[in-house]
């Protein structure tokens, strides 16, 4: 039982992230003997592109190939699964690592912000199926995440996003982040931002 009362989530638990349309939404961990990489890379590519992000454009996406190895030992890595989705029935991802394990100010060196690198993890690859948003599936990948990570220890995360992606943006924003960067790269203007978590192990209300 955590510190709060409640009892922590289980790693490897489901947990219900709402009904996109006629399907209910679970979320639960990757699981490398029935989740096939390829879906991950197809539903990231589709949800850059709808977006406004060229997916050959993003490099290094490697990790979705190595999900247990890059996320699972010392992170976490999330699906959102739909029964009634085809092909995979996977219709969201998300993912966190510890920022320790990553260059200062992530892989684009971003400085200043708050977070403390040795208690924050960061966030990587959320995205939701473009027929499923609007649902409020992304906000329940971001919440389990921050969850699980605070259940974890951590007192903060950190993300990167493209500024053109506006729909991520605004979730952020929504959802407490405070930006602490810009940078550019290429056509791509890349913003930073931070959010505290100790208040989700405190047990006090989130927005």
């Amino acid at each position: 039982m955590s510190e709060n009362g409640a009892e922590p989530r289980d790693p490897t638990d489901g947990t219900d992230a709402g009904a996109a349309g006629s399907d209910r939404i679970r979320l639960r961990r990757f699981d490398p003997s029935r989740d096939d990489p390829a879906d991950l890379h197809a539903l990231h590519e589709r949800a850059l592109r709808d977006a406004g992000t060229d997916a050959d454009d993003v490099p290094g996406t490697d990790d979705l190939d190595a999900i247990p190895a890059t996320y699972l030992d010392g992170g976490e890595f999330l699906v959102g699964e739909a029964d009634g989705a085809a092909p995979s029935g996977i219709v969201a991802m998300g993912g966190f690592r510890p920022a320790s394990d990553l260059p200062p100010g992530g892989h684009e060196g971003f400085t200043g912000g708050e977070a403390d690198p040795a208690a924050a993890v960061e966030l990587f690859r959320i995205a939701v199926a473009p027929e499923v948003q609007g649902h409020g599936l992304g906000a329940a990948v971001l919440d389990e995440l921050e969850h699980r990570a605070a259940d974890a220890g951590f007192d903060w995360a950190v993300l990167t996003t493209a500024a053109r992606q506006r729909a991520g943006v605004e979730l952020y924003r929504s959802r407490g982040y405070e930006e602490v960067g810009r940078l550019q790269e290429g056509e791509y203007e890349l913003v930073r931002f931070e959010k505290s978590i100790t208040d989700i192990r405190n047990g006090k209300k989130q927005i």
